[in-house]
């Protein structure tokens, strides 16, 4: 019950739901219809205050060091009496306990806690809390032991916080403030003993002027856990070779010049720089890091003397590692746009590696990179970087020995099954992407109050996590079923069998000794469905799809169009496995010699060569999809490039019934719609057609009343009358043609 005061009630109780609510935020209340919302409107409820923190600052002259101030009438209503101590819980942070003070200038619902001594979860000002008046008997601190949380001062400040700290109320865990010289200093209490019991987890203490503080003490820094890696064992075994060679030449080998450059790359967040520090925790040798931002000056001349004091530091403590992330920022590759100090710093490098084979020095460069082609060509040569090791985006293999590595660090009930189908449902992702997913799958954990990370967290991470190596393409794929086309069952069973089956079964391709089709075009009419089938086949295979329209990879200037269509192959192999649609075909692959010329043979031309070049299409499927067939270069055609032909024709009668049935389905018809009846009436039409009937057939429903509930028969009627097919028989010939020139080849 609301306390009952003489001159303002500045609490009221409200007749539906039993809780009390000050009276400036009773309308609220209503209006939220009993919602309890702490921050909108604050409210007690069962002797406890469910409100907002506000931080103010020192307490009051009189009030004890460890106060929360809060109006009279609400530490009446709590049953809290001036120096009560009161526990305070919020999400995210340890409990506190304070003592009452009163502020009687306050806002009813307010909770002031003194800003300078908040730390963690509880510095951010505006947050939910709730109070409760503390009905544990509090016990007498006999010995408090304690650390300095990021201690850099050497002193025993033991005595001091004896007397800073009297008779305030702290528990296992507390954290308290103590400003020594104008520095904050988080004390954490690490044990409590009282005269009853021993460092109990639970109880709180009062502090007294008997009570005997002790810092922890430790004799070394806990050291770091050394980094794990899985997944790149034959990686780092080829570059630890390299380094012990490179730091003991046996005196029968002096005129052997070792490998003493070594450039790692690969895409962004596949784990280099891991690979780095990891050999240099594991070889326990001297390290020096070396990156563009920390040694460039604007200073003429000095970038080029911070250079050479590194090297000079690595030779004075050798056997040493230099590792330079990023080196296309310190040598980046010369053009017309190069700065002056630019070429001074990449020529400065080149010297000095150099002289590192003159001098003989036990010093070995690790270079890192995401693109080797931005760095100067000088360094890539014998003597300076004339090792270059490439970190490939994980197969399902390697994406297996990183998974289980960072779970083995992790509390989990995940088998060794559940691993494997996860490794093989996050295609594309780098070693970084792995790292976010466990990280995803804990939290998800920890917010169902999960002891152990289980496959269904992991599962759900998949959905979060989007993979790095397929961030720099335009890649959807796209939310369409084999339900939502219908009919055309033969040719998804086609399409099955050619593009999902050889990358999802290809222990079965290789048991047989078969080689299965690189690629797959799809022709026919327009609007027969052929690109949304492909869209259907990229979700329903679960791979990645890069969708990519012809002239989307044309560029007026030379040498971008054929960059272009390297890019995206070598994009569609690091993502493996994985799908190249071509929509409109004909648009890149259009006969040569038709009076095109230029770009389009140039595009042509690396087309040809990366789907039957030297480079192999492993677990990449090159689906295509044109109305022109006669109008593609016999040399797409042959075995080896687009070697299944699959024709898409106008639906039959049971296809067309099967797509209308499906339209009319998300329709609201009429029971004298008779989809049988227009499956006959609709002989040559397209997908499309059928689609663009229905919508034609309802807005000439809306034409006669805006208000109607349903589409009707005689509205079909009334469109079927001018509606006609728009396929000419020509083009039907066409591919009949092609399909006869195709048998005769």
């Amino acid at each position: 019950m609301a306390p009952k005061q003489g001159k303002k009630t500045l609490w009221l109780e409200c007749e539906h739901c039993g809780c009390s609510v000050s009276t400036n935020d009773k309308n609220m209340h209503i209006e939220l219809k009993c919602a309890k919302d702490q921050v909108k409107c604050p409210y007690m409820e069962d002797g406890k205050l469910y409100t907002w923190l506000q931080r103010g600052s020192a307490p009051p002259e009189g009030a004890p060091r460890d106060s929360v101030l809060m109006h009279p009438s609400t530490a009446s209503l709590l049953g809290a009496v001036i120096g009560a101590p009161v526990e305070l819980t919020r999400a995210g942070a340890p409990k506190l306990v304070k003592r009452v003070w009163p502020a009687r200038s306050s806002a009813p619902a307010a909770v002031i806690l003194p800003a300078a001594d908040l730390t963690g979860a509880w510095c951010g000002g505006g947050g939910q809390v709730t109070v409760s008046l503390l009905t544990r008997q509090l016990k007498a601190a006999f010995h408090v032991y304690f650390k300095i949380r990021d201690n850099k001062i050497d002193i025993e400040i033991g005595d001091i916080l004896k007397e800073h700290f009297n008779n305030i109320l702290l528990s296992f865990g507390s954290v308290l403030v103590y400003y020594y010289f104008g520095k904050k200093l988080e004390i954490v209490v690490t044990r409590i003993n009282s005269e009853e019991d021993k460092n109990s987890t639970k109880a709180w203490y009062v502090l007294s002027e008997n009570t005997v503080w002790e810092q922890e003490k430790t004799v070394e820094k806990n050291k770091r856990k050394p980094v794990t890696l899985g997944g790149i064992d034959d990686i780092l075994e080829e570059i630890k070779t390299l380094i012990k060679i490179s730091f003991n030449i046996e005196s029968s080998f002096a005129n052997f010049q070792p490998t003493r450059g070594l450039l790692l790359y690969g895409h962004s967040g596949i784990g280099k720089t891991a690979i780095c520090k990891y050999l240099i925790e594991n070889l326990h040798c001297f390290h020096i890091e070396l990156n563009g931002p920390t040694i460039f000056s604007k200073y003429f001349g000095e970038t080029e003397a911070t250079m050479k004091s590194l090297f000079s530091k690595a030779i004075a403590n050798e056997p040493s590692i230099i590792l330079v992330d990023e080196i296309e920022t310190i040598c980046p590759r010369r053009s017309s746009a190069s700065t002056e100090q630019e070429r001074r710093v990449t020529s400065a490098f080149v010297s000095l590696l150099d002289n590192l084979h003159s001098e003989g020095s036990r010093v070995f460069v690790l270079a890192t990179t995401r693109k080797p082609d931005a760095i100067d060509p000088m360094l890539r040569r014998f003597g300076r970087l004339d090792k270059e090791i490439e970190v490939p985006i994980p197969d399902r293999i390697r994406r297996k020995d990183i998974l289980y590595t960072l779970l083995q660090s992790l509390p989990n009930k995940i088998s060794s099954q559940d691993i494997d189908s996860i490794s093989d449902l996050a295609h594309g992702y780098v070693a970084a992407d792995i790292v976010n997913l466990c990280t995803q799958a804990s939290l998800r954990c920890i917010k169902e109050n999960g002891d152990f990370i289980l496959k269904e967290h992991l599962i759900a991470a998949l959905t979060v996590v989007r993979p790095s190596a397929m961030r720099e393409l335009l890649i959807e794929v796209p939310n369409v079923r084999w339900s939502d086309i219908g009919g055309q069952d033969n040719l998804k069973l086609k399409l099955r069998q050619a593009v999902e089956w050889p990358l999802k079964h290809s222990e079965s391709f290789k048991r047989l000794g078969i080689r299965p089709p690189s690629g797959v075009l799809l022709y026919g009419p327009p609007g027969c469905s052929k690109t949304m089938i492909a869209k259907a086949l990229a979700t329903e295979s679960g791979l990645n799809f890069l969708s990519i329209k012809g002239p989307e990879l044309f560029s007026k200037w030379v040498g971008e169009s054929e960059k272009a269509v390297r890019d995206l192959f070598r994009k569609a192999r690091q993502v493996a496995p994985s799908i190249i649609f071509f929509d409109e075909m004909d648009a890149i692959g259009g006969e040569r010699g038709a009076g095109e010329g230029g770009v389009h043979e140039r595009v042509l031309a690396q087309l040809l060569t990366e789907l039957d070049g030297v480079v192999p299409l492993n677990a990449v499927t090159i689906l295509a999809a044109t109305n022109r067939p006669d109008r593609m270069d016999r040399a797409l055609l042959r075995p080896g490039r687009l070697d299944r032909l699959i024709y898409v024709p106008l639906p039959d009668i049971e296809t067309r019934l099967q797509i209308l049935e499906l339209k009319l389905s998300k329709m609201s018809v009429s029971d004298d719609v008779n989809p049988h009846s227009l499956s006959v009436r609709t002989e040559g039409f397209s997908g499309a057609e059928l689609d663009a009937l229905c919508h034609e057939a309802a807005l000439n429903a809306l034409e006669k009343d805006i208000d109607c509930q349903e589409v009707r028969m005689e509205h079909f009627e009334h469109v079927l009358i001018d509606f006609k097919p728009r396929t000419p028989v020509s083009l039907l010939k066409v591919y009949e043609e092609f399909a006869l020139g195709q048998r005769s080849v």
